[in-house]
């Protein structure tokens, strides 16, 4: 193992090859970008399972369109807004 050394401004220098660093940049790279895929497809996944499910409950019947719903509209007194 190589002693760190730094900069007049305190930063780490890496001093690997190219090829070294690439490698290690690769082999820690790899897993967290697979990881917040995964996460966001759950996440996704779990938030269109809820709005579906929600929206299953609360639907009310009498208030899909149809070719009476400005009758029903009209009879219930609701104001109308402007």
């Amino acid at each position: 193992m190589r002693p760190a050394i730094f900069d007049p401004f305190g930063e780490r220098l890496d001093l690997r090859s190219g090829q070294e660093r690439d490698v290690a940049c690769m082999a820690g790279r790899r897993r967290p970008v697979r990881t917040r895929r995964i996460v966001g497809a759950v996440l996704f996944w779990a938030l269109a399972a809820g709005l579906i499910t929600a929206r299953g409950a609360y639907f009310d019947p009498s208030t899909a369109f149809g070719p009476e719903a400005p009758a029903r509209v009209a009879a219930t007194g609701a104001p109308v807004l402007r």
